[in-house]
């Protein structure tokens, strides 16, 4: 019986019929029917057993596929079938289809239709073989010639489009193979990543700026994100040659790290070939970003320029800060002591006219306002009720010092001439096109269209050192786009090569490329400028420099040529064995057991979560060297400071800079670690070992608090200090000034504790003189009370010693009492250390410092309210790097098939929502809407509960 069951198996027969013992011999050329061989489907495959049980009218099982009533018995009514019921795929016993076509290439194939017939019907008793569902001959011709129909018209093409399934499917573009297809689609993903994310980090910085405009200066938030708009260009000409090569990198150490190219070469396929469609990819982010720097950057920096003017003009008190000395309007100096919340309204001013030399013309009022007439561009400030003081200039006329550049041009006011004169209202016309005319002339050659930049070439044909400029900004338009495919030509053989490629080598060679790149650009650009080398020469010279290296390399991964390091393998196989013995490898230790295995899953977390962290930080690092040299690179040239000044520029000013961005680079560490543990199912093998989510998040929480308490005691320890130093080595080493307390300066404005102002005109600390020295005293109202002027103050141990001044009282009637003096000796509670020192901002002052400068203000009566937001939010910064761990865990596990992309897009959601919530508190603190201790903790209130709920309701 259990031979009569294989030789039905073989034979594709029915379990339910009685076949012979021995299989048939079968005659020469004869192949079985497809009916009675094992049934496929029409596209090689398969058919489900179920489809062939009931093709044979014998299910095993019915009650395993339901049945509905009137449907013939035996055949399973699943969707799948019912929707299949009627298609040639599908028949009901009774209908069996064969095909009946004999083996290709048999001689009996030739000798007719009935010949055919018989070939393929005849059994070994010589009668004709039919299927058992083959009614009649007719019948079964009738099929076999629609069958044939319907293979011909399949043949054609005529009425497949609807059968043909997904894999079948003719491609879009047949000119692109599958190889190239894939190799594009694998690029994708990570230059969507790194364009996002170096995107990202360049925008960061903006945002608070832009959000304080919206917030606090009242200026519409259209106009302001249009602003952000047109910085974009800018942005994505840098980034996208960046993003390539992060894409090359990370796609080509995938493709081997997964001996994928080991894969492609043995199926014959070199790794030229696999460069061709990198070098697809690379033209059109050449092409892209060829149209960005030659025709839209210029385009959205005039408008950036004009949206700007409009946003200066229309809310002009947005270039005003209170209780600061304001030059926005050039030579009129602008003190404000309060700004109203509607930004309207000018409490407490003190204005200082200096656009005539001769005359000293200061004003005070109790209020002011700020007039715009858009039309006119013209903008006024309102004075009410308030004086004008008016006197002749009496000039300082300082010594002559050596080495120190002094050009004072005005001076204290004479004993001889001076007006006293009340108003309530005083119109005054501000220049408004100060403060933007610096801006402009700074890179006028960066504004200019290529056509305009062309003409302003040949018009500064006969000017050489004029005309250098402008050609290397035109050779740095063309350069630019060029240095994607220069990346690609280099990241593409290092990817290759590297077999143990991952997302660490790939940023670390990423960043290493792109720094080296630009370091050797600016440099040449440098000897441009000063006419040491032609400018297309030095632009030109990186990109042929890098092509040269990667067509070298791209030849030699092709070649598989390999260098002979034997001898070095040899010493570090000597230096390995010479190394003591771990205590880990020690037996000892493997004697202990598995006692301290959730250590081991910490230490393995926590490195993890530090490999992130600290390609974070490189990128952050190198991305904040690469735009802060192209800021002054302008400076370094002109000045031309040696090496080692311009490295410690950046060692002083790094930290501060990363310390900035640390709460990003936690945030993206920790989204990529759970994304990767989530993706190769690390976190479900910890689960299914009894290790909850709360067990895996501990070490990584515990990291977040760490660096947060670590960020906490940099910013108080060391943060000032660095700031300090990287202020002195930019204006002693590198610009060759004094040191800020010893160094010279004029036009001084100082406010003291007990509402009285000092105008110098100039200081020179190493004299410890001060020329042209006025003090002015007014009381809560801004009504000057009384006014001292001298064309010479010393400072000695016994006190001040003034030289050829006055003495003005000012009565409330407006009446002025004048004595005039040659010498006189004068306490102030002001030393020359007043004046000497450096007043620091409030970012750069350490927790303990700011608060101690909060309380002398509150002390003498100010308003210190936006120092104590700052005060409040030295507290709260730090801890963002916790918050953003906690908010990212829960978030990351949303998509546990998450890539690269989706955690870098995931991370920029979350720190661009915490910087809104932020700073806009912030700005509603300043506005009166807010505390100032809320409005420092709102965001990270608000985003610690966020991240607090979703992590409890996880799956642990």
């Amino acid at each position: 019986m259990a031979h009569r069951r294989r030789a039905a198996s073989r034979w594709g027969g029915h379990r339910d019929r009685a076949w012979p013992a021995t299989p048939p011999r079968r005659a020469a050329g004869h192949r079985p029917a497809r009916c009675c061989r094992r049934p496929r489907r029409s596209d090689g495959r398969r058919r489900p057993r179920a489809a062939r049980a009931a093709s044979a009218g014998t299910a095993r099982s019915p009650t395993r596929h339901r049945t509905r009533p009137g449907d013939p018995a035996g055949i399973p009514t699943t969707r799948r079938h019912r929707r299949r019921r009627g298609s040639p795929r599908f028949r009901r016993p009774g209908a069996h289809r064969c095909r009946g076509r004999p083996r290709r290439g048999s001689r009996r194939d030739r000798r007719g239709p009935g010949a055919r017939t018989r070939a393929h019907g005849s059994a070994p008793g010589g009668r004709a073989h039919r299927p058992s569902g083959c009614a009649s001959p007719r019948a079964w011709t009738s099929r076999r010639s629609s069958r044939g129909g319907r293979r011909r018209r399949a043949a054609s093409g005529a009425g497949t489009a609807s059968r043909r399934v997904w894999y079948n499917s003719r491609v879009k573009w047949p000119a692109v193979r599958v190889l190239d297809r894939y190799l594009i689609t694998e690029l994708l993903s990570p230059f969507g990543f790194g364009l996002a994310l170096f995107t990202f980090f360049l925008i960061i910085d903006r945002i608070y700026h832009l959000t304080e405009l919206v917030v606090t200066k009242g200026v519409p938030f259209h106009l302001v994100l249009q602003l952000l708009v047109f910085m974009m260009p800018s942005f994505l000409a840098h980034t996208l040659p960046m993003a390539l090569l992060v894409a090359v990198l990370l796609a080509g150490g995938r493709l081997a790290g997964d001996l994928e190219i080991i894969a492609f070469k043995a199926a014959g396929v070199s790794v030229l070939r696999l460069f061709r469609p990198i070098v697809l990819a690379a033209l059109v982010v050449t092409a892209a970003t060829a149209m960005l720097t030659l025709v839209l950057n210029p385009i959205a920096n005039e408008e950036f320029q004009r949206q700007l003017f409009r946003i200066l003009q229309t809310r002009a008190v947005s270039g005003i800060q209170e209780r600061v000395f304001n030059a926005t309007f050039g030579d009129v100096i602008i003190y404000v002591e309060d700004l109203s919340a509607s930004q309207v309204a000018l409490r407490g001013l003190l204005v200082s006219d200096e656009r005539d030399p001769k005359i000293s013309r200061i004003i005070t009022a109790r209020e002011g306002r700020l007039l715009t007439d858009e039309p006119n561009r013209r903008i006024t400030l309102r004075l009410i009720n308030g004086a004008v003081n008016e006197a002749d200039i009496l000039p300082a006329a300082p010594p002559r010092l050596p080495g120190v550049e002094q050009n004072p041009t005005g001076g204290a006011a004479a004993s001889s001439r001076y007006r006293y004169t009340n108003f309530a209202i005083y119109d005054m016309s501000l220049s408004f096109d100060t403060p933007l005319r610096s801006a402009r002339v700074d890179k006028p050659e960066k504004d200019l269209r290529l056509g305009a930049l062309l003409t302003r070439i040949n018009e500064l044909a006969p000017d050489r050192y004029g005309r250098v400029p402008y050609e290397v900004e035109l050779h740095k338009r063309f350069a630019f786009p060029v240095a994607a495919l220069v990346f690609a030509l280099v990241a593409f053989p290092l990817a290759v090569r590297s077999h143990r490629g991952g997302r660490s080598i790939a940023m670390a060679g990423s960043l290493v490329i792109l720094v080296s790149y630009y370091m050797v650009m600016t440099s040449l650009e440098g000897f441009a400028l000063r006419q040491r080398v032609p400018p297309w020469v030095a632009i030109w010279a990186p990109n042929i420099v890098f092509a040269v290296i990667g067509a070298t390399l791209l030849v030699v991964t092709a070649r598989e040529w390999r260098p002979r390091v034997t001898f070095a393998w040899r010493m570090l196989e000597w230096l390995r064995g010479r190394l003591p013995r771990g205590a880990a490898d020690s037996p000892a230790r493997i004697g202990r057991g598995p006692t301290n295995s959730t250590h081991i899953l910490d230490r393995y977390l926590i490195r993890e979560f530090l490999t992130f962290a600290g390609i974070g930080l490189a990128v952050a690092a190198a991305l904040y060297v690469i735009v802060d040299l192209g800021d002054t690179l302008n400076r370094f040239l002109r000045i031309k400071p040696p090496l080692t000044y311009i490295l410690e520029h950046f060692l002083y000013r790094l930290p501060a800079a990363l310390h900035q961005g640390l709460p990003v680079i936690m945030l993206v560490a920790t989204i990529f670690l759970f994304l990767s543990l989530s993706r190769f199912h690390e976190l479900t093998a910890m689960k299914a070992a009894g290790i909850s989510l709360y067990r895996v998040s501990a070490p990584v929480l515990l990291m977040g608090l760490s660096v947060a308490v670590s960020a906490m005691l940099f910013q108080e320890l060391f943060l000032p200090r660095l700031k300090e130093l990287g202020e002195e080595v930019d204006r002693v080493k590198i610009r060759g000034q004094l040191p800020r307390h010893l160094q010279s300066r004029q036009r001084l404005w100082v406010r003291s504790a007990d509402s009285r102002f000092y105008r110098v005109e100039l200081l020179s600390p190493q004299t410890n003189d001060l020329y042209g020295v006025t003090i002015l005293e007014v009381d809560r109202q801004f009504r000057l009370l009384n006014r001292l002027d001298a064309r010479q103050a010393h400072w000695t141990d016994s006190g001040w010693e003034l030289r050829d001044g006055a003495f003005r009282e000012i009565e409330p009637a407006g009446t002025v009492q004048t004595v005039p003096f040659t010498f006189t000796a004068l306490e102030l509670s002001e030393d020359i250390e007043e004046f000497t020192r450096i007043h620091k901002d409030f970012e750069s002052m350490s927790y303990w410092e700011l608060r101690e400068y909060v309380a002398r203000l509150e002390a003498a009566g100010f308003q210190a309210k936006k120092y104590l937001v700052a005060l409040y939010s030295k507290l709260s910064f730090p801890l963002v790097n916790l918050v953003m761990v906690l908010v990212a865990i829960p978030f990351a596990l949303q998509s546990p098939r998450g890539g690269r992309l989706f955690g870098v897009g995931l991370a920029i959601a979350i720190m661009a929502g915490y910087l809104v919530v932020h700073y806009v508190a912030l700005a509603f603190a300043r506005a009166d809407l807010l505390p100032p201790f809320v409005a420092a903790w709102t965001a990270n209130v608000i985003f610690f509960g966020i991240g607090t709920s979703l992590f409890l309701r996880a799956r642990t």
